[in-house]
């Protein structure tokens, strides 16, 4: 990403102060024809566009927040998880009498300077991706209040809201654990996501914790969709016939699991176990309903929306800047002990760090 210049750069260049590059923006009408004219012509050599919330700050506020998901907008729409914490940041936006304005855009540059020219006060980021972290280390050096709902390794200065996405799943394997299980086969999510990394270690340290295999194959990636868990399902089984528990890193996936195992004729627990992840509104409704670590989505929402305020208003902060939402398992019927028909010990082999 092409580094912009700053209002400082355009001034040192022109040879005047930050203040008068300001007024020449502004259009104030008591600069020198000459030296407005010395401004503008660096101003057109760089391409300088003067982003609103840097206008902004000498300005009243638009009362509007950016919030920006790096998804095409069918995916968001069809997705639970992006609705639900939306739900979340709309309420708490409407309490505290801010406005939203959202974009679904894969590009970060085009969809943070969409934003930032509509005046926005601040933004929010949805689901941060690791190749968003030089876009992120711009905005801060703007001093443009963000806030990112998700773990991401971008600047330690910026604000993250995130759950303990290891302990979270470090809490599904312990269940599975409880109940007997050690056959265990784990379907991630993306690679890019850095909570994908997390869920995958909490993965590999319950199992070694507890003496367990884990074989070539029983760690495979999905892409968050029900028929990505669905095939996914089907290769492990096919390979892996006497695993005893499938823990999938989100809901969606897990749901395709479940129709993949009711196809094959087998019975949940009774056979096998599945555990997901999120605890969206669909896994409560799928038969059975879903052994899922809830990621408190919604509060999510709104715990980012009001750090988000609080740093426009200039209102305290925490001295931390990530913040962690407990992730909490929810037991429902998905899960049960080990059947009689499965082994309870591990395979014997050694243990392979996928």
């Amino acid at each position: 990403m092409k580094k912009s210049m700053t209002i400082t750069e355009i001034a040192k260049e022109a040879g005047v102060s930050k203040s008068t590059v300001s007024r020449v923006l502004n259009n104030k009408s008591d600069v020198l024809p000459g030296t407005k004219e010395r401004v503008l012509r660096v101003i057109r050599e760089h391409q300088f566009q003067p982003n609103a919330y840097a206008r902004s700050m000498s300005q009243r506020r638009s009362r509007t927040i950016g919030v920006v998901v790096p998804h095409d907008i069918d995916y968001v729409f069809q997705n639970q998880y992006y609705m639900e914490i939306q739900r979340g940041i709309l309420k708490a936006m409407t309490k505290r009498g801010y406005y939203a304005l959202m974009l679904c855009c894969r590009d970060m540059k085009e969809a943070f300077d969409a934003v930032l020219q509509k005046r926005v006060d601040g933004l929010l980021l949805i689901s941060p991706l690791y190749e968003h972290t030089p876009y992120i280390n711009e905005l801060l050096e703007h001093h443009v209040p963000l806030v990112l709902i998700g773990k991401s390794p971008a600047s330690q200065q910026v604000y993250q809201v995130c759950i303990d996405n290891y302990m979270g799943a470090l809490s599904a394997m312990q269940h599975l654990f409880g109940l007997g299980h050690r056959r265990i086969a784990f379907i991630n999510g993306p690679h890019f996501l850095p909570s994908s990394e997390e869920r995958r270690r909490a993965y590999l340290d319950g199992m070694a914790r507890q003496g367990n295999a884990v074989l070539p194959g029983m760690v495979r990636e999905g892409y968050n969709s029900i028929d990505s868990g669905y095939q996914i399902a089907n290769q492990i089984l096919n390979e892996f016939p006497d695993v005893s528990a499938l823990f999938v890193a989100s809901d969606y996936m897990a749901i395709g699991v479940l129709d993949t195992i009711h196809d094959r004729g087998m019975r949940i627990p009774q056979d096998i176990s599945v555990v997901g992840f999120d605890n969206i509104q669909m896994s409560e409704q799928v038969t059975p309903s879903l052994t899922t670590v809830s990621q408190q989505i919604e509060e999510k929402g709104r715990i980012s929306v009001n750090l988000l305020m609080d740093l426009i208003e200039g209102a305290p902060t925490p001295e931390g800047r990530v913040i962690d939402v407990e992730a909490k398992l929810i037991v429902r019927d998905s899960t049960g002990p080990v059947s009689s028909r499965q082994p309870d010990s591990p395979w014997k082999t050694h243990h392979i760090a996928l």
